[in-house]
């Protein structure tokens, strides 16, 4: 690396540090619980950042970081995860989107947003932006979930959706399977599809692509990426504007390769 660019890259680096390091938490009041949020950053553009399953607000920490301070950075931990609070109650699709436009309206000060949303994170942004587009800038979708996966994925090896939920149900802690057997119920019914027109928003959409040596889950198996594919495809013809990327890595792109999702991120904030 040259000199210049060695300095460009440190710069980058501290201005990215220090970022994080002035982020606040603030706590959003649900009535019964709070939820736990995060800001750092500044500028015109605000992002909320919407976690995939399990996962708390720290797992963005790398997008946050790489995207910088120029950036208005919200992150959060649903209920019950991290310092985040809960009623006790298994929690489903529209309880969690409850929960988001709580955080959207107390943190983003009226401004239209753009919402990043990875795995079960990307499948509440998909349907946050399908209830209330006019709380969006724009939506990007961090290899998400999709209405209709269960489906098409019980449709082509059932009993291994079924071994791959006792599996994931073994090691969850018992609230977080609770949510998880709420959500599978939720996925499973008739009526659970993909919706198949979305607002008129700018989308960017990541999708892995990477086959697992030792796949844990379908998804991860090459009939299962396939699968997924498909899905993704099928998600990104709903909407008239963006771009569908695809990246060798595994599920969580987010910290594979923040840079990428932070790149993603800037490129379709520029975008009306």
């Amino acid at each position: 690396m040259s000199t210049g660019k060695l300095k460009v890259w440190l710069l980058a680096t501290l201005l990215a540090a220090a970022s994080l390091a002035q982020a606040t938490e603030v706590m959003v009041d649900r009535g019964t619980y709070k939820l736990s949020a995060e800001q750092s950053g500044a500028g015109s553009v605000t992002v909320v950042f919407e976690s995939g399953f399990g996962q708390g607000k720290d797992t963005w920490n790398d997008v946050i970081a790489a995207l910088g301070p120029d950036y208005r950075s919200i992150s959060y931990s649903r209920a019950g995860l991290g310092k985040s609070g809960s009623d006790g109650t298994p929690k489903d699709i529209d309880a969690h989107l409850v929960d988001l436009g709580a955080v959207i309206s107390d943190l983003a000060g009226g401004q239209k947003v753009v919402l990043v949303g990875h795995s079960y994170g990307g499948l509440l942004a998909t349907e946050f932006a399908r209830r209330h587009p006019q709380q969006l800038q724009a939506l990007v979708l961090v290899d998400p979930a999709t209405l209709g996966q269960r489906h098409a994925f019980k449709q082509a090896d059932a009993a291994r959706v079924l071994a791959d939920d006792a599996a994931l149900l073994g090691m969850l802690p018992p609230p977080m399977a609770a949510d998880y057997r709420t959500l599978i119920t939720q996925l499973d019914a008739p009526d659970a599809q993909t919706p198949s027109t979305m607002p008129d928003l700018p989308v960017a959409l990541l999708t892995a692509t990477q086959v697992a040596a030792e796949p844990f889950v379908l998804e991860e198996t090459a009939a299962g990426k396939a699968l997924w594919k498909a899905q993704h495809a099928a998600l990104f013809s709903t909407f008239n504007r963006g771009f569908h990327r695809y990246f060798v890595t595994g599920h969580n792109i987010h910290r594979e390769n923040p840079a990428a999702v932070a790149d993603a991120i800037r490129d379709i904030a520029g975008r009306r």
